[in-house]
């Protein structure tokens, strides 16, 4: 495999990190991926209901014009989730990320969730060289477009361990059935064919999830009784989504001891990745990811832990491996947050310090934060010798707001100004000096406030 590049802007660079990625939208040969006229999926994770650690809608609509620029129809896109809560239909996941900023208004361009209002508007793509699958299921908006360009929050995850492009594309461009299928929830040995049913430890109507519970599986294929046993579990038509995967805490349906699914989830995400970029053209598809407000675990929570480590910067690259090694690389070499999540007790291999792998150790039990990179290049996805490269800042024209008006604001005002007369006023303040310097530094004392 051949050396990939990835250029990159530090956390320091005086630029806003909305700018950092339309500059390295261009050096990174972006806007290569595309020709005028083209229509550009611009794929990111709008957040959970009440998550606050997603992208900045900011940072999407800077690249939105980048596309625009170079010519390019874009479109921003989600896709729904397996589970059905707050993004589980087209519907609900276009609420919430108007909800989290993710607007026509915000973004310049429309939003749109990708596999459609039910999550069944898919692709079927082929995968050959695949560890675990023979093919995956593309969100047909994005199979329909003609690129895509990521855009990824990096941080880590509670499943594939971080969360990085290959993650993003992986599983976040799959539809419902593709997402099932990743999650390994119709594997043979592994699904949820496999799953023991033990319908004597459901507590029936006392349960206070009991009616949801009853409601919740959308092919029918679970349904409560009104007496005992009261679940029933249809096996011929279950369709393997994730809903009982959910309600497996409670016992009544139990994921089989030993299963490697955990261990195997991050790589199968890798082979649904290749799917989905040779369906759409390794030449078509570019990545970028914003190594900042990096949390332990993913957007798609409904809440935010402290960030575990400082701002990284911005990454961009046309690999999605060698983005996502160099900002797994960069992760390992800083020291995280004190007080973050890698200094909890009882955390393995020191997680928190200065070259020690920062995701593999903050969940229990520990998992590594390489399968998804060696599953990827196991089966030729992309490249782990990566040239760093530091990006340089642009014209600085590119940096000020455009100009939508043919006067400044003062022009403006001149009129309102004329009827309200606002005048200089110096008799407003006080002359006579009644604090000192000295006494407004220092750390404050307990003596009462005056008047």
């Amino acid at each position: 495999m051949s050396i990939s590049k990835v250029h990159y802007f530090g956390p320091r660079t005086n630029l806003s990190d909305v700018v950092k990625g339309q500059r390295l939208f261009e050096v990174a040969g972006l806007n290569e991926c595309f020709k005028k006229g083209d229509s550009v999926a611009i794929k990111i994770h709008c957040g959970e209901w009440n998550n606050t650690g997603y992208l900045r809608p900011n940072l999407v609509a800077g690249i939105v014009e980048m596309v625009k620029e170079y010519g390019g129809e874009p479109f921003v896109c989600d896709t729904t989730t397996c589970y059905l809560i707050s993004r589980g239909t087209g519907q609900d996941l276009i609420k919430t990320a108007a909800r989290n900023g993710f607007t026509p208004q915000t973004l310049g361009c429309p939003f749109v969730a990708a596999d459609g209002d039910l999550g069944l508007d898919e692709v079927k793509a082929p995968l050959n060289s695949g560890n675990f699958l023979r093919y995956a299921y593309l969100a047909e908006a994005i199979a329909n477009a003609d690129a895509l360009i990521v855009l990824t929050h990096f941080k880590g995850h509670p499943m594939s361990i971080y969360g990085g492009a290959i993650k993003n594309v992986g599983i976040g461009c799959s539809s419902k059935q593709g997402k099932s299928i990743v999650h390994l929830l119709q594997h043979p040995s592994w699904g949820v064919s496999a799953y023991t049913f033990n319908p004597e430890k459901c507590k029936g109507p006392e349960c206070p999830v009991y009616k949801v519970c009853g409601e919740n599986c959308p092919s029918g294929s679970f349904t409560l009784a009104s007496e005992k046993p009261y679940p029933q579990w249809d096996r011929d038509t279950c369709i393997g989504c994730y809903e009982c995967g959910l309600r497996a805490g409670c016992g009544v349906i139990k994921p089989p001891a030993g299963s490697p699914t955990d261990e195997f989830f991050p790589a199968v995400v890798s082979d649904a990745a290749k799917a989905f970029i040779d369906y759409i053209g390794r030449d078509h598809v570019g990545f970028i990811n914003y190594a900042v407000d990096i949390t332990p675990w993913c957007d798609c929570l409904n809440w935010s832990d402290a960030w575990i480590l400082p701002n990284l910067g911005v990454y961009a690259s046309k690999d999605a491996v060698a983005v996502d090694m160099a900002c797994l690389d960069a992760a390992d070499k800083a020291q995280a947050v004190p007080g973050s999540k890698p200094y909890d007790e009882g955390l393995q291999g020191e997680p928190w310090k200065p070259g020690n792998e920062k995701f593999t150790h903050i969940r229990k039990p520990p998992l590594s934060q390489w399968i998804c990179i060696n599953g990827a290049v196991s089966i030729g996805l992309g490249s782990v010798d990566y040239e760093l490269i530091e990006a340089t800042p642009g014209q600085w024209k590119q940096y000020v707001q455009p100009k939508y008006r043919e006067h400044p604001p003062g022009y403006f005002t001149r009129k309102a100004f004329s009827v309200h007369k606002p005048r200089f006023e110096p008799e407003c303040y006080i002359t006579e000096k009644s604090i000192t310097p000295e006494e407004l530094s220092g750390r404050p004392k307990t003596n009462p406030a005056r008047g």
